[in-house]
């Protein structure tokens, strides 16, 4: 099947990103600095892209989501009331280990803890949690309705979009798995193969 071009961007820096807590399903709001970041990447993708009418504007649902894609479009000058929202553009469910850090769930759940370590790609976390594989089948979903002529800027989440990414790369599981998940940095996806966008972001003291 033929895929529309994506310019495939993750929210900025949230208050959670910060200090290392699980999100999920749930949210946090972006802090400053992941205000400046999306900033940057829009300034980016404003040197790639000439005609915003045209592109179709995707975004996850959650409000870090909404928030970056709100400060994308003021940045860049397009309409927000053409954002078009999905619940498949939604991150990873982590179940029941949604608001938490890495050391509360080694202590409270050191089995579940230790089966996911074993098994990244498959392992489901209770409570409502999703792997890899159907992460990959719903964001594929999504993307096999969208027309293929026309080119999507899509925001959404880090676990997302690298499972996005690796499905159209055609990557085994373990490549998946180490892809990056940059907050300061767009991805454009096309022809199987993903070019890096570094975003615009002035050095401290810049004007």
């Amino acid at each position: 099947m033929s895929h529309p071009e994506i310019f495939l961007i993750r929210h900025g820096e949230t208050t959670w990103n910060r200090i290392g807590r699980h999100q999920g399903h749930l949210d946090s709001v972006l802090t400053l600095g992941g205000i400046t970041q999306v900033q940057g990447v829009a300034r980016r993708l404003a040197c790639e892209i000439d005609d915003w009418p045209g592109v179709v504007l995707a975004c996850s649902p959650l409000y870090r989501c909404r928030q970056t894609a709100a400060i994308l479009c003021d940045e860049v000058g397009a309409n927000v009331e053409h954002i078009v929202y999905d619940d498949r553009l939604n991150e990873r469910s982590f179940g029941h280990w949604q608001g938490l850090i890495d050391a509360e769930i080694m202590a409270q759940y050191p089995d579940e803890w230790a089966a996911c370590e074993a098994d990244r790609w498959s392992y489901v976390i209770p409570g409502g949690g999703e792997n890899y594989p159907v992460l990959g089948d719903r964001m594929m979903e999504w993307l096999d309705e969208q027309a293929s002529d026309r080119p999507i800027v899509l925001v959404t989440h880090g676990e997302a979009g690298r499972a996005l990414r690796g499905r159209l790369l055609g990557l085994p599981p373990a490549e998946t798995l180490v892809l990056s998940k940059p907050q300061t940095a767009a991805f454009r996806l096309a022809d199987g193969k993903a070019v890096l966008l570094e975003g615009d972001i002035p050095e401290p003291g810049d004007d």
